[in-house]
């Protein structure tokens, strides 16, 4: 596992992506790639979580869920905030985040 870095790596999943997946405010973008290797990514914005804490909390729970997949390919992912969150629930964030780990895996 290892994270995109620069903004051509996002792009690249923005113009190429083959599945979206939705649950509560969170979107996944994923791209298939060749490799075995999982690359992730986060657009988290401050106007959407405000607190650096709850930012925090999501994307080690995003990472946490990547670490339990066991894909049969690879692929590059971009987790987003689409909408914003004003009670912030660690609870329903992990119930959220554990929703997309099922349709990814439908998925693949």
């Amino acid at each position: 596992m290892a994270s995109l870095k620069n903004k051509s790596d996002f792009n690249l999943v923005f113009e190429n992506n083959n599945l979206k997946i939705n649950s509560g405010p969170f979107s996944a973008l994923l791209t298939l790639t060749n490799e075995k290797k999982i690359n992730y990514g986060f657009i988290f914005p401050k106007k959407n979580i405000h607190l650096a804490v709850n930012r925090n909390f999501a994307k080690r729970s995003a990472k946490e869920m990547l670490k339990t997949l066991s894909p049969k390919n690879g692929f590059d992912i971009i987790f987003l905030v689409r909408n914003k969150i004003v009670n912030f629930d660690k609870d329903k964030v992990k119930k959220n985040f554990a929703e997309l780990k099922r349709k990814i895996e439908f998925c693949f």
